[in-house]
C-alpha cells in the first residue's frame, strides 16, 4: 500500500508539472501610454479682444488728449507769428520779438512731447503687466479645469487680410520661435480664454468696439 501510494503521488506531481508547462504564461499588462494635452493661445488676439484692453485704450486716449490740445495750440500760435514775421510791413523790432517767441514755442513743443511720452510709456508698461497677469491667471485656471498639461502662447493676425499680408508672412519667415502652421481641433483655446476674461470684466460703454477684429478668424494653418 505504501508503494502504491508513492506511485500515485508521483503520477500526480508529473501530471501537475505537465499541465503547468502546457498552460500559457500570463502576459504582462501593457504600461499605460502617457498622454499630454496641449493647448495654444493667440496672445495678440486675446489681448485685443479683452474688454480691459479696450478700457485701457480709452484711458490712454484721455491721457494723451491734454498734450495733443497743448501741441495744437502752440503750433497754431507759431504759425500765426510766422506769418506776421513774413509780412513786409512788420517792423524789424517786432520780427526780433517774434523770433524769440518762436524759439520759446519750439522749446515748449519739445518739452510737451517729452512729458507726454514719459507719462504714456509708464502707463502702457503698467497696463501691459496687468493684462498679461490677468491672462496668465485665467490660462492657469483653464488648464487645471480642462486637463491641459501644457499651453503655449503665440502671436498672430486675427483676420484673413492681416494673416496673408506681406508683413505678417515676412514676420513668420523670420520668427525665431515655433509658429504653428496647423492647429488640430481642441488645441486652440483663445476663444475660451477671451470668454472667461470678459465674463469677469464686462465691457465699458465708452470702450465698446475699440481694438476688436472684424470677427473673421484667420484661416486654419
Amino acid at each position: 500500500m505504501f508503494i502504491v501510494g508513492v506511485a500515485a503521488l508521483g503520477c500526480a506531481i508529473y501530471a501537475s508539472n505537465k499541465l503547468w508547462a502546457q498552460s500559457p504564461s500570463p502576459t504582462p499588462s501593457a504600461a499605460p501610454q502617457p498622454k499630454t494635452k496641449i493647448g495654444l493661445v493667440n496672445l495678440s488676439r486675446v489681448v485685443k479682444e479683452y474688454n480691459k484692453f479696450k478700457t485701457f485704450q480709452e484711458e490712454l486716449k484721455n491721457t494723451v488728449a491734454p498734450f495733443q490740445a497743448k501741441d495744437t495750440a502752440l503750433k497754431t500760435e507759431g504759425d500765426k507769428l510766422a506769418k506776421e514775421a513774413q509780412n513786409p510791413q512788420t517792423p524789424n523790432a517786432r520780427r526780433d520779438e517774434i523770433n524769440r517767441k518762436l524759439k520759446d514755442i519750439q522749446r515748449q513743443l519739445e518739452d510737451n512731447k517729452t512729458e507726454a511720452e514719459k507719462i504714456i510709456v509708464k502707463k502702457q508698461e503698467e497696463q501691459l503687466v496687468i493684462l498679461y497677469r490677468d491672462i496668465r491667471v485665467v490660462v492657469d485656471r483653464y488648464a487645471a479645469a480642462h486637463g491641459f498639461e501644457l499651453i503655449f502662447h503665440y502671436n498672430d493676425a486675427t483676420t484673413p487680410d492681416e494673416y496673408w499680408s506681406p508683413q505678417n508672412i515676412a514676420r513668420k519667415m523670420q520668427a525665431g520661435a515655433l509658429m504653428p502652421m496647423h492647429i488640430a481641433n481642441g488645441l486652440e483655446i483663445s476663444s475660451n480664454i477671451i470668454s472667461t476674461l470678459n465674463a469677469q470684466t464686462p465691457a465699458s460703454a465708452g470702450a465698446t468696439g475699440a481694438g476688436t477684429s472684424n470677427g473673421t478668424a484667420a484661416p486654419r494653418r
